[in-house]
């Protein structure tokens, strides 16, 4: 009995052992996974391209091949599903690829799209035979490709008229996808005028508006464009027209993108420009707009363009066209651009010096606006004179070389100098010289206006004095060799 009862155990343990053994064996059963070639995924769908960081990379892709085995991928790209234009992008021997956001745009560009939001683009890779499954990213450009300007046409002329300063007499168009597009941006844009052949080196605007493609200017406003860039009155000149666009980003970045350039011919009038003066606690005359303040001095070639050199106080200024009146009041409310108030508006802001010293200023006015520039001057190797007086048959003592008509120093600028009230004799001729002597002389540079700039030299032409015999105000800067006579 004992035996039997030990084999029936042994039997049990056996089966035991037997099922035990299958469930094992079942539970360790591993299916291999099928070889694939698949283009993964991105974590992102949709891409929005940022001017401001061209070479960030715009998109990664990454792949897995397991049934190639090949060392050669070429990454494509296309804007439809079915690849019907494939663009090949580039080939790797990784089984990644980036492309720069600068890349990305322009390929986008290239392909033909016209929309500049959402634009659908499809990824594959291919090697050999062989092609992945197929992505699909939506991506948002920006604009890369320039306005076009329509009119006016190339060798147009425009032969300006005084008697029709009110009317149209060019008018700039011009054509810009993205005013077409659902891109939703401001663009900026700004017609400049240049020197033909200048490549914009001084450029002046003719006119700016915003998210529209069309500029249109007066008689009397491009004739002081066509001055402001150096043509001459009376005279056929050729000038440079562009289209400039801008916009800005969330992040304050810029994008420009500039038309090309057409040529016309401009024939200006003789036009006046005021006298400017300055006004302000930077300057000699403080806020007084009737304190002997003191002019700009002017460019002889270019009558709309003031340029002063000279020393100025922590503090800010104005300029006045009239001593004694508040307005005509030029100032800036942009720090680059010139404003005015010519009587019927508000005041523009102050242009303002920070720290008290010598600056070069640079105004150019264009109608009733302009632009200006400033710059610090270095005027310590600039000798000091004790001194400086005009002589000749036009002043008042003649050649009468113990006799000379001396200036007045600036109190603040010992290189500023005035003469109010001197009589000027028409017909006659004059030098500046320096401590009553002959060491120092500026003489004659060819201007035939009532300034210009001498030039400090020991032999040369007298300075012609043409105008009406009578009384003027005459100032001199003996930095530059600036001068301005005003009559009374």
């Amino acid at each position: 009995m004992k035996f039997y009862i030990t084999k029936i155990s042994f039997l049990l343990l056996l089966s035991t052992l037997f099922f035990a053994s299958c469930e094992t064996e079942e539970s360790l059963t591993i299916t291999a996974p099928e070889a694939e070639f698949v283009l993964n995924t991105p974590g992102i769908s949709t891409v929005f391209l940022n001017f401001a960081l061209p070479d960030n990379p715009a998109f990664t892709l990454s792949w897995k091949d397991d049934v190639t085995g090949s060392s050669s991928y070429t990454v494509e790209m296309a804007t439809d599903a079915d690849f019907t234009s494939p663009i090949s992008l580039g080939t790797t021997d990784a089984k990644n690829f980036s492309m720069t956001v600068a890349e990305f745009n322009n390929t986008i560009a290239n392909s033909g799209a016209t929309t500049f939001r959402d634009v659908p683009v499809y990824f594959r890779i291919a090697t050999g035979s062989e092609t992945s499954n197929s992505i699909l990213l939506l991506a948002t450009r920006y604009p890369t490709d320039a306005p076009v300007v329509s009119s006016p046409l190339a060798n147009d002329a425009f032969v300006l008229s005084i008697g029709s300063v009110d009317e149209t007499v060019l008018t700039v168009n011009w054509t810009d996808a993205v005013l077409e597009s659902s891109l939703g941006i401001n663009i900026n844009y700004t017609v400049e005028a240049a020197l033909a052949g200048s490549d914009f080196a001084n450029p002046v605007a003719i006119g700016t508006i915003t998210n529209l493609s069309t500029v249109s200017s007066t008689h009397s406003e491009l004739n002081a464009v066509a001055i402001g860039i150096g043509l001459m009155p009376e005279v056929a000149g050729d000038m440079d027209i562009r289209v400039v666009a801008k916009n800005t980003n969330t992040g304050g970045s810029e994008l420009t993108r500039i038309s090309d350039a057409i040529t016309v011919s401009v024939t200006p009038y003789l036009s006046a420009f005021p006298n400017l003066y300055v006004v302000g606690d930077a300057t000699s005359p403080g806020w007084s707009n009737d304190n002997n303040n003191t002019p700009l001095f002017r460019n002889q070639d270019v009558p709309n363009n003031y340029v002063y050199v000279g020393y100025f106080g922590a503090g800010a200024f104005k300029l006045l066209e009239t001593k004694g009146a508040w307005q005509p009041q030029w100032g800036t409310n942009d720090g680059t651009s010139l404003a005015v108030n010519t009587g019927s508006g508000s005041d523009p802001g102050t242009f303002n010096v920070s720290t008290a010293g010598y600056y070069s200023y640079n105004f150019t006015t264009v109608g009733e606006a302009g632009s200006f520039t400033v710059e610090p001057y270095d005027a310590s190797a600039a000798p000091t004179y004790g001194t400086m007086a005009i002589i000749g048959d036009a002043t008042p003592n003649g050649w009468d070389g113990d006799n000379d008509t001396n200036f007045t120093q600036d109190t603040n600028n010992p290189h500023l100098w005035y003469i109010n009230g001197v009589t000027l004799t028409s017909g006659g001729q004059m030098l500046i010289r320096a401590n009553d002597d002959w060491a120092d002389v500026w003489r004659y540079s060819g201007s035939n206006q009532l300034y210009g700039k001498a030039n400090l030299a020991g032999g040369g032409d007298n300075i012609p004095f043409n105008e009406a015999s009578g009384s003027y105000d005459f100032w001199f800067n003996d930095l530059d060799g600036s001068y301005n006579i005003i009559p009374n």
